[in-house]
């Protein structure tokens, strides 16, 4: 009776032990280091050009880590970088990020999966492709078991040995881009899916030999807009779990610099599935190479002014294409300026210039002085050149945004707007207007330094026109002196001919 007593306790225990146990919660990390960078610019891109976040600063706000907090997985943030679009990046900014990424994924412990917040367009100096680098470091810490989920710009060069370190993958479906907190969170849901469900994904990639600047393959306009409306069909197809087109980053000189369709098999099974679904796209996007153009009018800088003071609209946007800092551009060439200012242009407003010694010189000298600037060519030795002007210091930042980089002087030259800035950047949105006063339609002419306009401004601009100015953004892609990028290729080899494998 003692012994089966002591039998029945210790079973009790058990039992009650097993009842009140948990599973162990899912563990996923995140890291991630975005740039685009543009091989042709001379001014290369340093660490402290990168924004850095880190522990609850990355996923404040965030979409695809408020979904791992309802999901109960626990996340281990480690680093996500960004930097401007610019030059190369400095080896050694690379190099500090990315070893500070790698300490926190060897003291995390056991891990079930990484998410990788990418751009895509990465390249650092002295390497023939950092993000093959990067990834290769995370397995070696990693090992193969954990599944990695990248999401990646749709403008993002991404060579077969790097999508090999990787388990799934998505893009943007927008350009301009609408989507960048949705494509997050369906790189993370398929992250956890493919753990859950102990999936063996498999990534299929047909590779078009093409290459094209994002302002030739918006994806509100045909022919692509219909083509990226196939990938919500093919990714709900039985054993697919996503589709992905990469326009690809046209300003790299790589060899990996090309088109790529990306669809994603659930296991091997479907591989074949996939790879198939991945060409017939492919094809759709290579018959369609010679309607990659520009979805506005375009031409020189003068007939774009002469252009907009004839139209009947009240405002329309010049995008100085040549010097598009979000492309990679320094920013600071005074190329349009000098033209408004030859035109006699009296209602027009560059939005923006970068160059922070004028900057400066009129916040030392106050709203209301004028002032004598040499403004350009300080950063873009290329293509950019000094320009001697005389204005007004009409405003400036107030003080909550003036030491920021978000920082702008109001010039008033003849009947000329100057927005100076003291960081490398464009205006994107409607608050870079208003934060220092100003309604872009107010203006017949609003000169931007960007390419096709991004979301805010393209969904209230009543005009727009495209300035095929000069500089390191240069949408003549056959003008480019590209050495090794691999070829054939398009537009570079226009006579050539491919079939999708």
């Amino acid at each position: 009776m003692k012994y089966h007593l002591m039998y029945l306790l210790l079973g009790l225990t058990i039992l009650s032990a097993g009842c009140n146990s948990q599973p162990r919660k899912l563990r996923i990390l995140s890291c991630g280091i975005r740039h685009e960078s543009n091989t042709f610019s001379t001014l290369p891109t340093t660490f402290s050009d990168f924004k850095i976040l880190r522990g609850e600063a990355i996923s404040n706000g965030q979409k695809w880590a408020d979904y791992l907090k309802e999901e109960g997985i626990e996340l281990i943030p480690t680093v996500h970088a960004y930097a401007w679009p610019g030059g190369i990046v400095e080896k050694q900014a690379y190099e500090t990020i990315k070893n500070e990424i790698l300490g926190q994924i060897r003291n995390a412990g056991e891990l079930d999966g990484i998410y990788m917040d990418m751009h895509g367009a990465l390249h650092v100096d002295g390497y023939a492709d950092a993000q093959v680098d990067f990834i290769k470091e995370i397995r070696k810490i990693a090992g193969e078991k954990v599944i990695i989920s990248g999401s990646f710009d749709l403008h993002g060069n991404v060579s077969d040995e790097f999508v090999s370190g990787l388990n799934v993958l998505t893009a943007y479906r927008t350009a301009p881009h609408r989507d960048e907190a949705e494509t997050r969170l369906r790189a993370v849901k398929m992250l956890v899916k493919c753990i859950r469900e102990k999936l063996a994904p498999r990534i299929e990639c047909v590779t078009i030999p093409i290459l094209v600047p994002g302002e030739k393959s918006i994806t509100e306009v045909e022919p692509l807009n219909s083509i990226y409306a196939k990938l919500y069909t093919v990714e709900k197809r039985e054993g697919l779990l996503d589709a992905s087109i990469f326009v690809g980053y046209a300003w790299a000189d790589l060899p990996r610099s090309s088109m790529r369709v990306f669809v994603i098999a659930k296991d091997e099974m479907y591989a074949r599935k996939a790879k198939q679904e991945a060409s017939q796209i492919a094809r759709q996007i290579w018959d369609a190479r010679s309607r990659l153009e520009l979805d506005v009018e375009s031409g020189s800088i003068q007939e774009m002014i002469k252009k907009a003071e004839l139209l009947p609209q009240k405002t329309v946007f010049i995008s100085d294409s040549g010097d598009n800092t979000t492309a990679g551009a320094p920013g600071d060439n005074p190329q349009v300026l000098k033209a408004l200012i030859d035109a006699g242009c009296k209602n027009a407003l560059i939005a923006g210039f970068v160059d922070l010694e004028a900057f400066n010189q009129c916040v030392k000298a106050g709203i209301g002085a004028n002032v004598k600037l040499v403004v350009g060519g300080k950063k873009d030795h290329t293509f950019g050149f000094s320009l001697p002007l005389e204005g007004i210091v009409e405003n400036f930042s107030p003080d909550s945004i003036l030491a920021t980089t978000k920082a702008v002087v109001l010039l008033k030259v003849k009947g000329i707007k100057v927005a100076l800035l003291n960081s490398r950047r464009s205006f994107t949105t409607l608050k870079d207007f208003s934060d220092v006063g100003l309604n872009p339609l107010d203006f017949k002419i609003v000169v931007v330094k960007l390419g096709y306009l991004y979301p805010e401004l393209r969904d209230i601009a009543p005009a727009h026109l495209i300035a095929l100015t000069s500089g390191f953004c240069n949408l003549d892609i056959s003008s480019l002196p590209f050495k090794q990028a691999k070829r054939p290729i398009y537009p570079l080899d226009r006579e050539m001919t491919w079939l999708a494998n």
